[in-house]
């Protein structure tokens, strides 16, 4: 079995680098060990955003988080 542990060499470097370049996030989304943490969600929330060219359908986005701040409560919380 491979061992994980162990900081990658120039070449695992290089290709997660070009991997991450593809997809167009940073390196660091390839060891992070909760791929649902604010900093993921939002440069994900912003790449969506900006594939969308569509005005109206940015609006219908728009309008959905606006609601779902709504139903949280202006006194909600954020979280740390």
């Amino acid at each position: 079995m491979a061992d994980h542990t162990r900081v990658p060499n120039e070449r695992s470097r290089r290709l997660l680098g070009d991997l991450a370049e593809t997809l167009g996030c940073s390196v660091d989304v390839f060891f992070d060990p909760d791929p649902h943490d604010d900093r993921a969600m939002t440069e994900e929330l912003l790449t969506l955003w900006f594939s969308i060219k569509d005005p109206d359908a940015r609006h219908r986005i728009l309008d959905c988080a606006r609601a779902v701040k709504a139903e949280a409560g202006a006194d909600a919380q954020p979280r740390p």
